[in-house]
């Protein structure tokens, strides 16, 4: 029997429901005015945390900040520019009164790993209601891969306003500010914290993916997928609940993500007083890796839709299954290498500068 329509376009991959046939263009401006109020709501929410255990009711204001943030790529430039204008005074303000520390804590090791209920009571604050969309029959995961520095997470914020409604978006970068430390560890040392803190909210990470296969929704996702292995078990898990699986790769030359790195730790820095910090080292293995997971999704069919993507989010690259077979030979990894070859080259009426994204 032939498939309904409603199957067909169920079965599409969701990266050509995006009602712009891909990822919308944005100027240089936009981008780094989004990627500003990014950074403050982000502040303000670790700053609510810092304090809740001392001042009420701010548990109640990060979880009003956090649901302005979760609209921020939706908003219009008008609106991105007020929220830039208004949210340095609610940070002040909040800031106003000292952070407080626990004793004999270090940005290295800034508390005891969070406890189960700690990490569930944040998860309800945070993430549950974020990650909650319409239930699919067939639901459909778009996974973003790519070297620190790439453009991932840009991408991924610029994709979710032109997908299908009731897409969701899961980034696992922002869980840092979600740490009661993370104001004060930050400030300290941000070089360190920003390890540190990844640890000790990393439960989280667990907690969100086994909410998104449960709830059977389409979800956007982004992770350097530096190596194979835990690219597949990243694969395995949303097919085991039904999931169709694509993943769009980001290829532009070492270079180009070195200094974006520099270039937003910089700016973060100047709007939130600390970045988070990416060393080379880390860098550089997930840039060496990435070639090799392209290459061993594609040539297992571990994935239904793989693609290719410039920084600016333009498709170089697609390949497609069909009755458990690709439509063309497997040359993603070629096609990854080729566009990293191209070092800056760019095209475009406003090319963007080494960090612009």
């Amino acid at each position: 029997m032939a498939a309904s329509h409603t199957e067909e376009r169920i079965l599409r991959p969701l990266l050509a429901e995006s009602s712009h046939g891909g990822v919308p263009t944005q100027t240089r401006a936009l981008r780094e005015a989004r990627e500003r109020a990014h950074n403050l709501y982000g502040a303000a929410v670790g700053a609510c945390l810092g304090r809740a255990d001392t001042r009420p009711g701010l548990r109640e204001r990060a979880a009003e900040l956090l649901a302005e943030e979760a609209r921020l790529p939706f908003l219009t430039p008008d609106e991105v520019d007020r929220a830039n204008r208004e949210l340095p005074g609610v940070l002040a303000e909040l800031r106003a009164e000292p952070v407080r520390v626990r004793g004999g804590a270090t940005p290295g090791d800034p508390r005891r790993t969070l406890a189960e209920a700690e990490l569930a009571a944040l998860f309800d604050l945070a993430l549950r209601d974020r990650l909650t969309g319409a239930a699919r029959e067939r639901p459909r995961l778009l996974l973003l891969g790519g070297q620190p520095g790439s453009g991932t997470s840009t991408l991924q914020r610029l994709l979710l306003p032109v997908l299908p409604e009731g897409t969701v978006s899961y980034d696992g970068d922002d869980l840092l500010r979600l740490s009661p430390d993370y104001e004060w560890a930050m400030t300290a040392d941000d070089r360190v914290a920003s390890s540190s803190l990844a640890r000790q909210v990393g439960g989280l990470h667990g907690l969100a993916m086994d909410h998104l296969r449960a709830g059977r929704v389409d979800v956007v996702c982004s992770h350097p997928l530096g190596r194979a292995d835990r690219a597949a078990s990243w694969v395995e898990g949303f097919h085991d609940a039904g999931y169709r699986v694509e993943v769009a790769f980001v290829a532009t030359h070492s270079s180009n993500s070195r200094s974006s790195l520099a270039d937003r730790y910089a700016r973060a820095r100047a709007h939130q007083g600390f970045g988070r910090w990416i060393s080379e080292l880390h860098h550089d293995r997930f840039y060496l890796g990435v070639p090799n997971t392209v290459e061993f999704l594609e040539t297992h069919r571990l994935v239904e839709s793989l693609y290719v993507l410039s920084r600016d989010g333009e498709v170089l690259y697609a390949n497609h299954q069909e009755g458990g077979d690709w439509r063309t030979e497997p040359f993603g990894r070629i096609a990854l290498e080729a566009e990293r070859g191209r070092r800056d080259l760019r095209h475009g009426e406003e090319p963007l500068p080494h960090g612009a994204l």
